[in-house]
């Protein structure tokens, strides 16, 4: 398992700004390294997409750049091609909007949980879809990181938390 989904329903516009914003914040609040990335900007220089690197602080080398093992964490800013999804299996016709994509999860799991659940209690609307049919709500995530093993718990079905 590679990546991680952030969805939010279609048309919550919720501002890019303010995502990287609270990102930071979860991360500060996590005690979380933060590495900024790219940024994509439209013809009128808003931020359209930006891409950052999240590791715990003792990840770092000693000469100030980040060690490899990290996720990057994809922002979207809402409309963008191809970052809308159906839930086909979820049967309730809700569109979603990626948000946030999160990648290089395998083995940085406990690093994924802990900046996740940070960052879904700004956004209770929020939910993460792992690769595979399940979707994970604010009270999943806390509840894994209450009962599980932080290393294996987006390879279990959260209704088993």
């Amino acid at each position: 398992m590679a990546s991680a989904f952030v969805l939010v329903e279609e048309n919550s516009n919720i501002p890019i700004d303010r995502l990287v914003r609270d990102i930071q914040q979860a991360c500060r609040e996590a005690r979380l390294h933060i590495v900024s990335g790219i940024q994509d900007v439209d013809s009128e220089q808003n931020m359209k997409h930006c891409a950052l690197g999240i590791s715990r602080p003792n990840q770092q080398d000693s000469d100030n750049s980040v060690a490899t093992d990290m996720i990057r964490v994809d922002v979207y800013d809402e409309p963008a091609l191809h970052q809308y999804r159906e839930l086909e299996w979820r049967e309730d016709g809700q569109i979603y909007f990626n948000t946030l994509i999160i990648d290089e999860v395998y083995q940085n799991e406990e690093v994924t949980l802990t900046f996740l659940y940070h960052f879904l209690t700004r956004y209770t609307q929020m939910i993460v879809w792992i690769e595979e049919d399940w979707v994970y709500t604010l009270s999943d995530l806390d509840k894994a990181l209450k009962t599980s093993n932080l290393s294996d718990w987006c390879y279990v079905n959260p209704n088993s938390l």
